[in-house]
């Protein structure tokens, strides 16, 4: 019997997984998103990896400070996080950016700092004003532009309306969805301040893509302690 029986059931079995190797997997199933970059970026780390980086700046390891230099709308860094070809233009994706500064150069000195990423044709990202600007500016809000060692071609969404309380974060979190041309700024200020901002030019992720920080007067000073980037593969 045993003899008999053991062809039908091997029959039955390989039957059995050809059909669950067949149906597609349920979406609920589906993990919400795949992690494409992720990297926390120290002083140490920005020294030692950025393709650029300007010259006008004093280093530790708890602080990179970028100093008054002699240029308008200089670029202050760039990191390559993804190479060119790697990644298709109509990809859905996501970047978080997660910014922490030095509290007394914000409050005090003309510091209005513009992070966000490129993929070496257009710029997108967020301007953060110092404190000095928060009587008539939100503590951020949308810019875009042509990178290079300046930024040119600048648009800015509305630098308006503005939170209730006045005082620096020091610390400000980004989010861009790049297939979406869309983004958004998070402060600390009435408890959970947010701005939108929705882009004329969409990032080609193809091109390969690039964290970059400019500078808007060439005066401007920035204590960087950290910047924090994930980048994730959303599904549609």
């Amino acid at each position: 019997m045993a003899s008999y029986y053991l062809p039908l059931f091997c029959w039955s079995l390989i039957h059995l997984l050809q059909v669950v190797h067949s149906c597609p997997i349920s979406d609920s199933y589906k993990a919400e998103s795949k992690m494409m970059y992720q990297q926390t970026m120290t002083p140490t780390w920005l020294e030692a990896h950025a393709s650029y980086i300007d010259s006008n700046r004093t280093f530790t390891a708890k602080q990179l400070t970028f100093n008054a230099g002699g240029v308008d709308d200089a670029a202050l860094f760039q990191v390559p996080m993804i190479p060119a070809g790697i990644l298709t233009d109509s990809i859905p994706m996501t970047i978080e950016i997660t910014i922490g500064e030095d509290l007394s150069i914000g409050n005090v000195a003309d510091s209005d700092i513009r992070y966000g990423v490129s993929d070496g044709t257009n710029f997108i990202g967020f301007e953060v004003p110092d404190k000095l600007n928060y009587n008539r500016k939100a503590p951020c809000y949308g810019v875009e532009g042509k990178p290079g060692t300046t930024l040119s071609s600048i648009q800015t969404n509305s630098v308006t309306p503005k939170p209730s309380d006045s005082f620096y974060p020091g610390q400000f979190v980004f989010t861009l969805k790049l297939d979406e041309r869309w983004g958004s700024c998070y402060t600390a200020h009435d408890g959970g301040f947010v701005r939108t901002a929705n882009y004329n030019n969409r990032l080609m992720p193809s091109k390969g893509l690039t964290l970059e920080a400019y500078k808007e007067d060439l005066g401007e000073r920035v204590g960087i302690k950290y910047i924090k980037v994930a980048m994730v593969q959303d599904y549609a």
